[in-house]
């Protein structure tokens, strides 16, 4: 079963002189990819994360040390193909994606659903908010609306280079080609330069937080 799933880590990818964390199963349905932890039986990852100091959004999260850091809410521990490798173990097929085009693309993406959430330890215990609630409208003053997202699996540009990993962001919202995960909702493209983070959350920057993300139960003809 790991050799599999040491498989599934390369899948699709380019070769790369980086090197990349291999899969060492925990106990039975259960393995760590570095710093993410991938439940296959719950179809579920997660990786420790930080907010950042960003106010004005593009992105959800970026990649560890990713350039996109100062317009992501969250800094997750981890690289992108790596993160993708630990989303094909959920089961999510990368056929089934309809990837934007172009960044600010009119026409939302497609993919297999995905619910992700922030949770965090606090005096009263461990609180926990769907990501969509990090995401505040200036223009309705609320966040954006609940639902799931899709995992689109990113692409891959000139010489077989992953665009996720070359721009250093894995979950995005305002529908470009770039990050594994992204918005399924429409009006995006209208609203950047509008969603900010929410500091109703109690979600601060600097934090150190857990992103969870589960695989939702896949509806396709």
């Amino acid at each position: 079963m790991v050799a599999g799933l040491a498989t599934a880590l390369t899948l699709g990818q380019p070769p790369t002189p980086a090197p990349r964390p291999s899969v060492t199963q925990v106990k039975p349905g259960v393995f760590q990819l570095g710093s993410i932890r991938v439940d296959t039986a719950q179809r579920e990852l997660s990786v420790p994360a930080k907010v950042t100091d960003a106010q004005v959004l593009e992105f959800v999260a970026c990649t560890r040390g990713g350039f996109k850091e100062y317009e992501s809410a969250l800094e997750i521990d981890t690289d992108a193909i790596s993160f993708n490798a630990a989303m094909l173990l959920l089961g999510v097929d990368p056929a089934h994606a309809r990837v934007p085009v172009r960044h600010f693309d009119p026409i939302p993406p497609k993919g297999d659903p995905v619910e992700v959430t922030v949770s965090w330890d606090t005096p009263l215990g461990t609180k926990r908010i769907r990501v969509e609630e990090l995401l505040l409208d200036r223009r309705t003053g609320k966040s954006i609306p609940e639902g799931p997202w899709v995992y689109t699996g990113s692409t891959f540009v000139e010489q077989g280079k992953y665009l996720a990993d070359i721009d250093g962001v894995l979950i995005g919202f305002v529908h470009s080609p770039a990050p594994v995960i992204e918005n399924p909702r429409a009006g995006a493209v209208d609203a950047y330069g509008d969603i900010v983070r929410n500091p109703m959350t109690g979600a601060l920057g600097g934090m150190q937080v857990t992103l969870t993300v589960k695989a939702l139960a896949i509806d396709h003809p």
